[in-house]
């Protein structure tokens, strides 16, 4: 788990020396530069990528077990397209892995999003989307065997990007992933309707 903490603030650390360096050399640094030229034209990218503080918690249709709440560090990535002043679209890599006492939940999200903020000249956003979910070792539910499974995935979240005009700023966000696993065969029978549930907080940078 500490090598997925130092992975974000690698990321994160290598996204803010190397975008500020490209912008000034394209002349952004430069307050004649900037004047004596026309404003370039609005960038189409979109990334944002961070890391974040996860809580996890399986269910199923048939479970009487409370099964806990698990937490750990997770990731997240972000690239699409900027659609206009409010509305960005792309897709999103969500990465938790979680110890746990009998084996260690990995979950892989990969989701079409869709971040829309209703003001201009406001920092609040809404995000959701869907796509499908990769998960090992769910032992809630199904124990510590080692099974690998294909899950639908849903994302809604909400959060305030500061500096939301600039090529580089920074998010907040809070968003919960469910993943509906399904069926799943163990040794001792059939689980039905597994679900997963992640609720996170987070930071991320964004680059536009």
């Amino acid at each position: 788990m500490n090598r997925v903490i130092r992975f974000a603030l690698c990321l994160c650390a290598l996204l803010l020396t190397s975008v500020p360096a490209a912008w000034a050399q394209s002349g952004g640094g430069s307050p004649n530069a900037a004047s004596s030229t026309a404003t370039p034209a609005i960038s189409k990218l979109w990334v944002a990528a961070g890391g974040a503080f996860t809580t996890v918690r399986g269910d199923c249709q048939t479970c009487e077990e409370d099964y806990p709440y698990r937490h750990g560090a997770s990731l997240m990535a972000d690239v699409g397209r900027r659609i206009n002043e409010r509305m960005d679209v792309g897709a999103e890599l969500f990465v938790v892995a979680i110890n746990t006492s009998d084996g260690r939940i990995r979950t892989f999200h990969v989701d079409a999003v869709a971040q829309f903020r209703p003001w201009v000249s406001q920092g609040f956003f809404v995000k959701g989307g869907a796509g499908m979910a990769f998960v090992r070792n769910w032992v809630d539910a199904v124990g510590p065997e080692a099974i690998f499974s294909k899950a639908l995935s849903v994302v809604v979240g909400a959060g305030w990007e500061f500096r939301p005009a600039e090529r580089v700023g920074l998010q907040v966000f809070g968003t919960q992933h469910a993943g509906a696993i399904g069926d799943l065969q163990t040794a001792a029978g059939s689980v039905p309707d597994v679900m997963g549930n992640f609720w996170t907080l987070g930071a991320a940078v964004v680059l536009r």
